[in-house]
């Protein structure tokens, strides 16, 4: 572990690499190391830790066997750490996706970062660096997100997704070029670079998701903005879907769910009455398919959601 830096050294960084723990301290450990193989001096690189009651003495053992060198962050009044030592802000609770992230993008707010590059911790950093996002940003001030070339485990690449209004699925999306022309596409939130000051105008990223849908809502804040999003495709990194959540988990169908009710009565209230009567026959395939949890998920999800119960959800999902 690293003593705390005595002097000011966030004038000379551009960039802050934010990436998100919650209970998987050695899988996060491979994403920074591939950080700390490919980052130039001008970035620097924050392990933000959701759930550090529970978590941080086996995450603290894990780095501390790791050789890596780290230095444990005050979010509200600490400097950055030195070039080469891995910051840790410690979030007491489970802020979720958003909530966990803002807490760093504040204190690079604060320290006058100008880029944030927020990656999941399940990302590999195989291709490129943030040089390669902050050239592309300072050449496109029009450009408000990027994203990156990001390939699945099952060898699909997006960069990130495009909205389906009939049924509001969502397809992967590559090409920058649609990214800029195309209002119902979002940049993915696995890998995505923006200003820190564009952050701090919208309020940061909305935490009333808590997980899921976040990406697509903070896209649509910035388009607002009048600003696009596009892709740097020179930077790739391989990207191991749902770690945190499990794939097709109760707790991934519930927020998914739920929060696509919340982001279509935001940005697409137009579109609810369709909705509502394609959900009631989903509900009734689930029953009939005799799919009786994701059934009761989908009906808990639209309850909450109708009673404007937002943020990390009270009930056990299992």
């Amino acid at each position: 572990m690293a003593p705390p830096s005595s002097h000011p050294i966030s004038s000379e960084v551009r960039v802050g690499i934010l990436v998100l723990n919650y209970h998987h301290p050695r899988e996060t450990l491979e994403c920074i190391r591939s950080l700390l193989i490919r980052e130039p001096s001008t970035s620097r690189i924050l392990w933000l830790e959701n759930d550090a009651d529970a978590t941080w003495a086996e995450t603290r053992s894990v780095l501390e066997s790791s050789g890596i060198v780290f230095q444990v962050l005050d979010a509200d009044a600490g400097l950055l750490p030195p070039q080469g030592v891995v910051g840790v802000v410690l979030n007491r609770e489970n802020l979720g996706f958003a909530g966990g992230n803002n807490v760093g993008l504040r204190l690079l707010h604060r320290l006058q970062v100008p880029f944030a590059w927020v990656l999941n911790n399940d990302i590999l950093v195989k291709e490129g660096n943030s040089h390669f996002l902050v050239c592309a940003a300072e050449a496109r001030p029009e450009v408000g997100l990027w994203g990156t070339t990001i390939r699945s485990a099952n060898g699909r690449s997006y960069s990130g997704g495009l909205l389906n209004l009939g049924d509001f699925s969502i397809e992967p999306v590559l090409d920058p070029g649609l990214l800029e022309g195309n209002p119902l596409s979002f940049v993915s939130g696995c890998s995505l670079f923006f200003r820190n000051d564009l952050a701090h105008q919208l309020g940061y990223i909305p935490e009333d998701y808590f997980l899921y849908y976040e990406d697509p809502a903070f896209t649509m804040e910035v388009r607002r903005l009048g600003l696009t999003a596009s892709a740097c495709l020179e930077v790739v990194v391989l990207h191991e879907e749902s770690l945190s959540t499990g794939h097709r988990s109760p707790v991934m169908e519930y927020y998914s769910r739920r929060n696509r009710w919340a982001f279509i009565q935001r940005y697409f209230p137009e579109r609810l009455r369709a909705q509502r009567r394609n959900v009631w026959y989903r509900f009734q395939s689930l029953l009939f398919r005799g799919a009786f949890r994701r059934a009761i998920l989908e009906w808990l999800a639209m309850k909450d959601w109708k009673a404007g119960k937002m943020g990390r959800t009270t009930r056990a999902l299992g």
